[in-house]
């Protein structure tokens, strides 16, 4: 077994989580194109390794004129997130945070809480996972109070998080939300510091109460927030092939995902939106490992942490956790 195959032995047989995985953009293309073979005839560009989008609204305009329109009932939705969970499985993925789109479902014209127990009702034995529905900077164009209120008394839908292109400072009707939905019980979480700097963790923070971070690579601009986040606990929900094919970093060989850790900064591996980008999550391991030069023991530590920062009991965690050192103690062994 050559070095490659036997570090990829390693990163499947991790116990795993995804923390960062949106249902608009990760719809299985396979499905697709059996139900619609003209429409979906094959893989779209940003599949390549070396595709680039030109900005966050090319990377958008993908998601609402190729998928939106396919996900138009809950039946289709909860079939994607069967779909999506099933494919985790096999990455032994034990784990997972999805979202839906507040704003995607308002252009398919779906019902909110229809779809939250579409997926709900779909998700495979086997995989323990919590529903966040992504709230955009905007408000949602109609019935924007009624929604807010669905979703706050909605017992299917697990947290909220902040969806779309970043738009700093913080509008009022977020940061009021944000407080009444945690008072609700629900998870809490926001996208931020992808692409418009520091800033969006240091409101996310300060503003919402926000520690579980989607993203947030970009805070590595700026040494002040980068330890306030660290000193506040935070968490960075980091999706490495999506960072570099959105230019949120210059390259994979840059990526920030090391300095954060060492300022304290937990950070998981996710896919985010794998239909647009065409990964899987053992690439964005590989991807880590290869261009950073990261050893098997701090892939290991990337592991451990989204058991860390999940939502599971404390003896579903200590056992997973159990089982990745496991796993490393005698990989390393071989090694030897």
């Amino acid at each position: 077994m050559t070095d490659d195959s036997k570090l990829i032995a390693f990163i499947d047989a991790l116990p795993k989580t995804e923390h960062h995985l949106h249902i608009e953009g990760s719809t299985p293309w396979n499905i697709m194109q059996v139900d619609d073979p003209e429409m979906f005839t094959e893989p779209p560009p940003s599949w390549k390794d070396d595709f680039r989008f030109k900005d966050f609204s090319e990377f958008e305009r993908l998601i609402v004129n190729n998928v939106v329109p396919w996900l138009n009932s809950p039946e289709r939705y909860g079939i994607t997130a069967r779909e999506i969970l099933m494919m985790r499985m096999k990455e032994n993925v034990r784990y997972a945070e999805i979202s839906y789109s507040a704003l995607a479902i308002e252009r398919s014209g779906v019902d909110i809480e229809e779809v939250a127990v579409a997926i709900k009702a779909a998700i495979p034995r086997g995989i323990e996972t919590r529903l966040f529905i992504g709230l955009h900077h905007n408000p949602l164009e109609t019935d924007h109070e009624k929604h807010l209120l669905e979703i706050l008394e909605s017992p299917h839908i697990d947290g909220i998080d902040l969806h779309g292109p970043e738009r700093f400072p913080l509008q009022d009707w977020i940061k009021e939300f944000w407080r009444e939905a945690k008072l609700a019980g629900k998870l809490a979480k926001a996208h931020a510091s992808e692409l418009t700097g520091a800033i969006g963790v240091r409101e996310a923070i300060e503003e919402l109460g926000v520690t579980k971070i989607q993203h947030g690579v970009q805070v590595i601009e700026d040494e002040s927030t980068l330890y306030m986040a660290a000193a506040e606990g935070a968490s960075f929900d980091v999706c490495p092939i999506s960072n570099v094919k959105l230019k949120a970093v210059p390259s994979m060989s840059e990526h920030p995902i090391m300095e954060l850790e060492k300022a304290g900064i937990r950070c998981t591996i996710n896919t985010d939106d794998p239909h647009i980008f065409g990964n899987s999550l053992r690439d964005d391991y590989l991807a880590v490992s290869k261009e950073l030069g990261t050893t098997p023991a701090q892939l290991a530590e990337f592991a451990k942490n989204g058991f860390e920062t999940s939502q599971m009991d404390e003896v579903s965690k200590r056992s997973a956790i159990a089982e990745i050192d496991t796993l490393l103690k005698n990989y390393m062994a071989e090694q030897n």
